[in-house]
């Protein structure tokens, strides 16, 4: 006996309309790309450094090193040695600032004849940088000696 039931194909599917199919693709094909475009941009890290050129960030670390070592070695009984010294590796600005605290520090440790030395410094890293300054985190120990202490001990500071 013979299925009373009409038989339908299955592959007849409503069409879309002619107007609807190329903007829907366009659309399909600009939301995969930014998609994938925003993928890159969280999956690759972002520069923490102000956008400083990696270059220019090695010759900042080198300068910042060579300031901290310098500015962590001294004798307080050789002011003119110290600002010696540091002459050049600072701005004009903070150069005068750092002559007023320098020399009331000085007086104060000159006494107890506190030398300062051996820097090492543990870690550097720009923050932020423009054409003529910056502004870099320091981690640097050094070993410091004076009249208080019976041994030389180290000094970190950050």
């Amino acid at each position: 006996m013979a299925d009373a039931r009409p038989a339908v194909a299955l592959s007849e599917q409503p069409e879309q309309p002619p107007h609807l199919a190329k903007p829907v693709l366009w659309a399909a094909v600009l939301g995969l790309a930014l998609l994938v475009v925003g993928a890159v941009m969280f999956a690759v890290p972002q520069r923490a450094n102000s956008g400083a050129e990696p270059a220019r960030n090695v010759q900042i670390v080198a300068a910042t090193s060579e300031f901290v070592t310098q500015y962590n070695t001294y004798d307080a009984a050789d002011l003119g040695g110290y600002r010696k010294r540091l002459d050049g590796l600072m701005t004009e600005g903070f150069a005068a600032d750092n002559d007023k605290t320098t020399a009331t520090y000085f007086e104060i440790l000159k006494p107890k004849k506190q030398i300062s030395k051996d820097p090492k410094i543990k870690s550097v890293a720009v923050e932020d940088s423009d054409s003529d300054s910056a502004r870099v985190l320091v981690a640097v120990d050094a070993t410091v000696s004076n009249t208080d202490l019976k041994e030389p001990a180290l000094s970190q500071m950050r």
